[in-house]
């Protein structure tokens, strides 16, 4: 005769020992997510840049596809990108973010690629690699911006979005005088 061990008892004996597995694990998991968010948080914008030059940049790339875009031949407008908060009395209230770059299309490129291109152009930017004009929108001095492009009928909308209100509006700031600074040497060449 077998002896007959009841189900459960089992059962609970080696889900304990899982359970103390399970718990040792998410603990061990927790400290460590809990000591990457600290380390994340603590890591500069010239650590970001060079993260992402490491990462997603070529060695060889250069700005010269992204001429265009960088001197404004190919910029049709630029636009405030605004957010909302919430948490206001009178419901949500809009917030600036950053602002909206309305690029025309490139020809042999899309909105991924631009992406990355214009993200290692900041990279490369706040790491001092090349130097740029005080007005261009697609980096700022001492800070890192995200970058986000999506296609659009004909064209790409460049969403360039501060990690702060002060960041957002060092944007807005940058991409208007860039704007002004492109349609005034645009009126210039008309004139001649």
């Amino acid at each position: 005769m077998a002896l007959m061990m009841h189900p459960n008892r089992r059962d609970h004996v080696s889900t304990s020992r899982t359970d103390r597995s399970r718990h040792a694990a998410a603990v061990f998991v927790v400290a460590a997510a809990t000591a990457a968010c600290a380390e994340q948080s603590a890591r500069t914008p010239a650590d970001l840049a060079a993260f992402m030059e490491r990462t997603r940049c070529a060695s060889d790339d250069d700005d010269k596809a992204i001429a265009p875009v960088l001197n404004g031949s190919a910029v049709q407008r630029i636009e405030p990108l605004l957010g909302t908060i919430g948490g206001a009395k009178s419901g949500p209230m809009p917030e600036l973010r950053g602002v909206t770059v309305i690029v025309v299309a490139l020809p042999g490129i899309t909105a991924e690629w631009l992406d990355r291109a214009l993200e290692c152009h900041s990279a490369k930017e706040v790491l001092g690699h090349e130097p740029a004009p005080s007005d261009d929108p697609f980096w700022l001095p001492g800070s890192f911006v995200n970058i986000d492009v999506t296609s659009d009928r004909d064209g790409f909308n460049v969403a360039i979005i501060g990690y702060s209100a002060n960041d957002a509006q060092q944007i807005l700031a940058r991409a208007t005088s860039f704007a002004k600074a492109k349609a005034a040497a645009k009126a210039g060449e008309g004139a001649k």
